[in-house]
């Protein structure tokens, strides 16, 4: 096992170690678009405890839930992995887990906040997730296949675009921790309710895995190989 140190980056440990991701989440620590800053600038800034946190990280073994270590993908097998995995998933989740919110606000009226975050973030999310199958996916492998400037060009926009809307739905479901005690009920809350929060915080747990995929294996890849 590789030992995790506070000079490595957020997306290096997490690539490494894809448990240390959990835990990160849990602080607030958004390690899918802060990738490439080291632990110790982040736990500096955020006031973490840096010598418990490596201690923890170092414990986990390096096993991913599904025991595929995207480490040694090549791109194209990548966007396939992450089609197959979070986007087919999540055309299925949402719709599913909107109607459970709607639910859980008839229950609480003091929820209707978090419905309005998570109905943005459902929209936000399949408009993302289908313009990076119909358009984004589709120019990545073409230019991963026969680069030109052209293309370099052509891309470029698209994934800053990408990179700033994952930095959105990330800041949606801090917002959400905020409204909901980072997803925890209250004592008497109802089943739906539960439910709903145990949803909630499995779609962001998905959702910066799959970000930082995307953010910090993915795109950064493409850039080393093509952009230098």
């Amino acid at each position: 096992m590789k030992n995790i140190t506070a000079q490595m980056t957020l997306g290096e440990i997490v690539t490494e170690v894809p448990k240390a991701g959990d835990m990160m989440r849990k602080l607030r620590v958004d390690f899918a678009n802060e990738g490439g800053r080291t632990l110790q600038s982040i736990g500096e800034a955020q006031q973490l405890p840096l010598e418990n946190l490596l201690y923890e990280i170092n414990q986990y073994d390096t096993e991913n839930m599904d025991g595929i270590d995207v480490k040694y993908m090549d791109e194209e097998s990548l966007i396939k992995y992450i089609q197959r995995k979070y986007h087919e998933d999540l055309k299925d989740e949402l719709p599913v887990l909107e109607e459970y919110v709607e639910k859980m606000t008839k229950e609480n009226r003091a929820l209707e906040e978090v419905e309005t975050v998570f109905l943005n973030l459902k929209t936000a999310l399949l408009d993302h997730t289908r313009d990076e199958d119909d358009n984004v996916f589709p120019m990545l492998k073409e230019f991963m296949a026969t680069p030109s400037a052209e293309l370099k060009e052509a891309l470029k926009p698209h994934l800053t675009e990408l990179e700033d809307e994952h930095r959105n739905a990330v800041e949606a479901f801090w917002r959400m921790r905020d409204l909901t005690n980072d997803f925890t009920p209250e004592e008497g809350d109802s089943g739906i309710i539960r439910f709903v929060y145990q949803r909630m915080e499995k779609l962001e747990k998905d959702t910066l895995d799959h970000v930082h995929l995307e953010n910090n294996i993915l795109f950064k890849n493409v850039r080393e190989e093509h952009y230098e």
